[in-house]
């Protein structure tokens, strides 16, 4: 049977999101209509052409961790309460000193305008008007101040250790002058690791039109169209001290022109003496790490695989999370980053023991399905999902969660 001879699920919501996916746009009332974070992803998809849909759906080598940190979350369940009054719930606390309406932040991403539109600018002008963190990537395709400029809200500033120090240092000022009022030092990029769906689409920085996929680019004009109105795809943050060849794939520009192979924990510690905000260490998926980052004097770390970006085979976030919380805890403020596409998953990070849940692909993908209303609407899926699972849970304060709330594999509190 065709599937425009299928009957559609009942409910005009239903009707028009069906009806928006075979005709390839969106409406107003689709994106309302669409229920889940991986609704979204879908819309996303439709939306793009598939190498700049890969580029942000996709993970290192066999993507192994990207998968794992999605199942993992997935073996957590829950243990609710019930006949508990839950006729209100407070969702606010605290990351390293700010106050956080839900426990998420918006994390770093980088050539957001892939996707087409604003890119970064939509998500940052999102979070303002809910009150969330946003943080702004070094790898941005639109410059600190040009992403400031559009803010409302809490900005953080994510920090790569390219290989100059003084490149390093006037980022850091510049995001100071910025008004970002935390640093987040990424660790996990020695090198960048290897996209094979990038490799195999011929992505590139820009991107460019290519016998590989020509097909599916021209298949979207409002893409093209929205990346011709805009500045140049690249690193803008960089422009004039770091410039690669246009023809040159993301992983090939970053490790030949900015990694830095020689960097160590000194200069974290180097970071600590000149940033007197909170600072914050980003890719700690090991006990080691999240030890060594509180002995240099962070605030705070990401318990983050990169999102399976990097390293492939690395352990998911979500199974070293309860090891890494016990043995540093009460000394750091602790993130939770990777495979999070639902209010349950941020409340399931916060019962072992995270402070907040970050976000990325979720939040990129509502930028890729309808710029500024697409990660509103990211936004407002996770709000409700975060409720509904505390009024079923039996909670109304987000500080009530803790182990006894879910179940959990019990090696995951030990280390390997």
């Amino acid at each position: 049977m065709s599937i425009l001879r299928r009957p559609l699920p009942g409910g005009s919501a239903a009707v028009e999101f069906a009806r928006m996916l075979l005709a390839g746009g969106i409406s107003v009332d689709a994106l309302a209509a669409a229920p889940t974070i991986n609704d979204i992803r879908e819309l996303a998809r439709r939306r793009i052409p598939r190498m700049a849909f890969d580029f942000v759906d996709g993970g290192a080598d066999a993507e192994i961790t990207l998968r794992a940190n999605i199942t993992d979350l997935a073996r957590v369940s829950f243990n609710p309460r019930s006949l508990v009054d839950v006729s209100t719930q407070n969702t606010a606390g605290t990351v390293v000193g700010e106050q956080l309406p839900l426990p998420l932040i918006l994390a770093p991403a980088g050539s957001v305008r892939i996707t087409g539109g604003d890119g970064e600018l939509s998500a940052v002008r999102a979070a303002g008007k809910a009150g969330l963190t946003y943080t702004i990537s070094t790898a941005s395709s639109w410059s600190i101040e040009e992403i400031a400029e559009q803010a409302t809200g809490p900005l953080w500033f994510q920090l790569y250790m390219w290989r100059s120090r003084e490149v390093v240092e006037a980022l850091v000022d510049r995001a100071r002058n910025a008004g970002c009022t935390a640093l987040v030092v990424t660790i996990d990029v020695p090198v960048n690791g290897k996209r094979a769906r990038d490799q195999r689409n011929g992505m590139s920085i820009p991107p460019q039109v290519t016998v590989r996929n020509a097909f599916g680019a021209l298949r979207h004009p409002k893409w093209l169209g929205s990346l011709l109105q805009g500045p140049p795809i690249g690193f803008r943050n960089m422009l004039g001290i770091a410039e690669g060849s246009s023809a040159m794939s993301h992983q090939e520009y970053i490790n030949t022109q900015l990694v830095n192979l020689r960097n160590s924990w000194d200069d974290v510690a180097w970071l600590r003496r000149m940033w007197d905000g909170p600072l914050l260490i980003k890719g700690v998926i090991s006990l080691a790490d999240a030890q060594q980052a509180a002995n240099v004097g962070a605030d705070g770390i990401f318990v983050s695989n990169h999102g399976g970006r990097q390293l492939d085979s690395l352990p998911s976030s979500i199974s070293m999370l309860p090891q890494i919380v016990t043995a540093v805890g009460d000394r750091l403020d602790i993130i939770f980053d990777g495979g999070v596409r639902s209010g349950a998953d941020v409340i399931k990070a916060k019962a072992l023991g995270a402070d907040a849940a970050a976000i990325a692909r979720s939040w990129v993908w509502g930028a890729a399905a309808a710029g500024e209303r697409g990660v509103d609407r990211v936004i407002d899926i996770y709000r409700s999902e975060i409720r509904e699972t505390m009024i079923m849970l039996g909670v109304t304060d987000i500080s009530e969660l803790n182990r006894d709330t879910v179940r959990y594999p019990p090696e995951w509190n030990h280390a390997g």
